[in-house]
């Protein structure tokens, strides 16, 4: 939890530039504002399917493992978009069989200073204490965004059975803030300006992108339209 720790959080912070708060979703700006939804509009399909990293065994899934659909979100811990999304989502893989939820980071660390050290606990209880561990916390910290911060993610983490210093050795470690950069290089190389940011993926592989906290009525449009591909 030291300085080398601090640094490697800068390697995130130093790519986004800044944020502004609209269109149902926060959203980063490299000149003029636009509207994060044009950016991505819900029902159109991604021309650069390019090196897009499919869901599979190492990713964070909630749902149906094997559903032939796949909710691919791009998340950060401090966005209250992204709070309001969480329940939708939930609701969403509860109720559809064919849709599985897979999670990936997109920590905005110029408007949220603990949404990366958030990441990072994460990646790290799930580490520890497997994937229903990760989901639990994920779950808890939107339920409670005032809460995270390093005393509670300790906190946290014990709750699952981490033992505190294999804890804080994880958290420390470079190679965890490599895999949330991996994800969120791929959030903004696929359009992602803003969180939350949402690649449904149809079993065809036809890539259907959508920003911000959309309603249940929406999002099943959305997975209809990808049922059809």
């Amino acid at each position: 939890m030291g300085s080398n720790k601090e640094n490697a959080y800068g390697i995130i912070g130093a790519i986004l530039v800044s944020a502004l708060l609209i269109g149902g979703a926060f959203f980063i700006t490299r000149g003029a504002a636009s509207d994060a939804l044009n950016l991505a509009p819900p029902h159109g399909a991604l021309t650069q399917q390019g090196d897009f990293r499919m869901p599979s065994e190492a990713d964070h899934i909630r749902g149906n493992p094997e559903a032939p659909l796949s909710i691919v979100e791009f998340s950060d811990l401090e966005c209250p978009f992204c709070a309001r999304l969480h329940p939708t989502l939930t609701r969403i893989v509860e109720e559809n069989e064919d849709v599985k939820w897979i999670y990936r980071h997109f920590p905005l660390t110029t408007i949220h200073s603990r949404a990366l050290s958030g990441a990072v606990a994460s990646e790290c209880i799930a580490r520890l204490a497997g994937n229903d561990s990760f989901w639990t916390f994920v779950d808890r910290t939107f339920q409670s965004q005032q809460q995270l911060g390093d005393a509670w993610q300790i906190e946290m983490a014990s709750s699952f059975g981490i033992n505190r210093e294999a804890f804080e050795d994880c958290t420390s470690e470079r190679s965890i803030v490599s895999l949330i950069q991996e994800d969120l290089n791929e959030a903004t190389r696929f359009g992602g300006r803003g969180t939350p940011y949402v690649v449904v993926v149809a079993q065809s592989g036809q890539l259907i992108p959508f920003s911000g906290a959309l309603t249940y009525e929406q999002i099943s449009g959305i997975l209809e339209q990808a049922r059809n591909n």
